[in-house]
């Protein structure tokens, strides 16, 4: 077959498989419909709130429920209960109709014989008159094909035949013998980061919320903008008056206690603000209100919306994560494909976590993703600040580089304080050039001074800002916090230990049964564990390596042993896992189990997994066994299919901060009736 032909064929599958699925599997209800005895005819009963549907004595295939006459709501819930041949007066699980949606209105039931009852009961603040709905019985449901599922399926289909295995695109080198990018590759990379940075975009506006009705409440969502605010009126204490029994109260970071004197007094105490010396505080790190809060405020006179600081942070983290990684691929494994690229570059980006922040853009992710896109930027600087002394031992490092990847990792401390764990990375990362004496030695002296002065200098700015806030150089303020919790008094317990680590590494994702088919083992309300003592918890859906499986490589870090000495990494890896198993506990320790603190030590975890996969590659290229890289190859474009669908399906969560259910329904109950077709 010549390849013209070839790439005719291909291109007709890529269309017909999308076409194919979307007129027989997402429209088989209509298929199934058309084979339904129609128009049956019965008595019905109604009142303002219930539809009773009598003396029917016959087999109720699908309800259509037309609310075109009726005052409705967004969404409208339905109860039904069901007399059959098996059963009297059984109760299906709740159900709802989206008006908007169509293909909700069909409610596709399941009876044990012939029905002889059936009762519809509404929600009188969603129906006011249950009297105006009409109601048809096995009906043919029309058939809709839906252009933006056909997108979807098309845009699925052509990454399938791009990234599959037996793609041409992983024996395309993304150096070609220059080692320089050919155009052809610039464009593919380009096209790549304005594809993930789109979709970045869309998730969070997904899930934006407006920052005025936080802002006039005093929210702890605005506090960003509150800091702003104060900075801007010459002091650090933010424009609130905290209520008198506070400053009355033996132990006013006791929730329970706390919220006692506000049941007695009436008057409200702010949530997740710092409290110290009769006055509210921010503890969050102070550089993005001064880079972003700070700015807009001043020249327009309102607050900024978090999601804004998100999408350009994350946009950010996108475009730099492909430069570290094209940095580190250039260094540690020049036969790379430009497909295995793009593959170890989507590990990378979903394996720290970061997408949670597009899932919720609030006020907690506006800390995450500044303070990881800083570090990417920085460690990417400090990495092509040896690009010519790695080519040449006699060439210099680029001070100016140092320089720069010191200023941004203290950026990054100052975006969110634990991140200062990242800024030991530079031992391992310069190990060779501290070996060689290119560090910490007087002809060293200007490189040292490169990275520690401008660190020294945004430290002492950050130390000197909790004197002024907290009395002290080395209080964050985190302890002052009014939260759940009462950080002031938590003693370390190892006995938790053991259930942080599973938790936060090996829990498995719960599935259940029930759009959107996946639950929180753990949220606000359901603390099953067998631990009886305090330990908090947000929503939390599953381990970082049950959202990450591609990550479990890391099993394989001692019989990469000798491969990552040759690429010069081993001692980078180890110290990554090492950074990030002291992050892990500090989290349990001090906070709790909560799906965000997973990014915390994400980042460690994903760049020793990358390393050890890389040393993989380069065994299996040099293996005995021909298929060895093949199969290897297999298994990772697997994994991180797994990976980014687990990591995308949780945001459907009902139970996570701010759940799309909630702040954009429409999207949700699109998802629930385009792409799953169960009713």
């Amino acid at each position: 077959m010549t390849n013209r032909k070839k790439t005719i064929k291909t291109i007709l599958l890529i269309l017909l498989i999308p076409l194919l699925l979307e007129v027989f599997f997402f429209n088989f209800r209509f298929w199934e419909s058309l084979f339904f005895k129609h128009e049956v005819s019965f008595s019905t009963g109604k009142s303002s709130s219930e539809i009773l549907l009598g003396n029917m004595d016959t087999a109720v295939r699908n309800i259509h429920v037309d609310f075109s006459d009726a005052a409705t709501a967004p969404v409208i819930h339905i109860l039904m209960t069901v007399s059959d041949e098996a059963n009297t007066e059984y109760e299906l699980t709740e159900t709802e109709v989206i008006p908007e949606i169509s293909e909700s209105s069909y409610l596709r039931i399941f009876t044990d014989g012939k029905a002889k009852e059936i009762k519809l009961a509404f929600d009188p603040d969603e129906i006011p008159d249950a009297r105006k709905i009409n109601i048809g019985l096995n009906r043919i449901r029309p058939f809709n094909m839906h252009p933006g599922r056909l997108f979807f399926l098309l845009a699925v289909a052509v990454l399938i035949f791009i990234f599959r295995p037996g793609s041409a695109v992983y024996k395309m080198p993304l150096y070609p013998s220059e080692q320089k990018l050919s155009d052809r590759n610039k464009i593919y990379i380009l096209s790549f980061a304005a594809a993930f940075v789109l979709f970045w975009l869309f998730i969070v506006l997904s899930f934006n919320v407006d920052i005025w009705p936080y802002y006039n409440a005093g929210h702890v969502e605005a506090i960003y903008n509150y800091q702003a605010d104060a900075f801007l009126d010459g002091h650090i204490n933010l424009n609130f008056d905290p209520p008198k029994y506070l400053s009355e109260m033996e132990n006013p970071y006791d929730y329970n206690a706390r919220f006692a004197m506000y049941q007695q007094t009436g008057e409200a105490f702010k949530l997740d603000f710092a409290f110290f010396n009769g006055q509210y505080f921010s503890y969050y790190g102070i550089v993005p209100t001064l880079l972003f809060y700070l700015p807009f405020i001043a020249l327009t006179g309102i607050p900024l919306n978090n999601s804004i600081v998100v999408i350009l942070m994350g946009t950010v983290f996108i475009a730099v994560s492909l430069m570290l990684l094209y940095k580190a691929a250039k260094r540690f494994y020049k036969d790379i494909s430009l497909g295995l690229y793009f593959i170890l570059s989507t590990v990378f980006i979903f394996g720290t976590g970061a997408f949670y922040c597009a899932q919720t853009p609030c006020v907690y992710s506006v800390a995450f993703i500044t303070a990881i896109a800083f570090t990417v930027t920085a460690l990417y600087f400090w990495l092509a600040a040896s690009d010519k002394h790695f080519a040449n031992s006699k060439a210099p490092l680029s001070k100016a580089r140092l320089l720069l990847g010191a200023v941004l990792m203290g950026l990054a401390i100052g975006s969110r304080p634990v991140f200062g764990m990242y800024l030991f990375l530079a031992f391992p990362l310069f190990y060779q050039e501290i070996k060689e004496k290119l560090f910490f030695s007087r002809k060293g002296l200007a490189n040292t001074a490169c990275v520690i002065l401008p660190l020294m200098a945004v430290g002492a700015g950050l130390l000197y800002f909790n004197k002024l806030r907290f009395g002290s150089f080395f209080d964050f303020g985190n302890t002052y916090n009014l939260s759940d919790m009462d950080l002031n008094h938590r003693d370390p317990g190892v006995e938790r230990l053991w259930l942080g680590v599973f938790e936060y590494l090996f829990q498995p994702l719960q599935i259940t049964g029930k759009f959107p088919y996946v639950a929180s083992i753990f949220d606000y309300r359901n603390h099953a564990t067998d631990y009886l003592g305090y330990m908090f918890f947000d929503p939390v859906y599953g381990g970082y390596f049950a959202l990450c499986p591609v990550c479990l490589a890391i099993v394989f870090l001692r019989k990469c042993k000798a491969e990552l000495k040759d690429m010069k990494s081993y001692y980078f890896a180890v110290c990554s896992l090492i950074f990030g198993l002291a992050l892990l506990i500090l989290d349990i320790e001090k906070t709790g189990v909560t799906l965000r603190y997973q990014m915390d030590f994400a980042m460690f975890t994903v760049m020793a997994a990358l390393l050890v996969l890389t040393a993989l590659f380069r065994m299996s290229r040099r293996s005995s066994y021909d298929k060895a890289f093949k199969i290897l190859l297999t298994v990772v474009v697997l994994l991180t299919a797994v990976m980014v669908f687990n990591n995308l399906f949780i945001m459907l969560g009902d139970s996570k901060l701010r759940p799309l259910v909630l702040v954009n329904s429409r999207l949700y109950y699109s998802i629930k009736y385009l792409l799953f077709t169960l009713r």
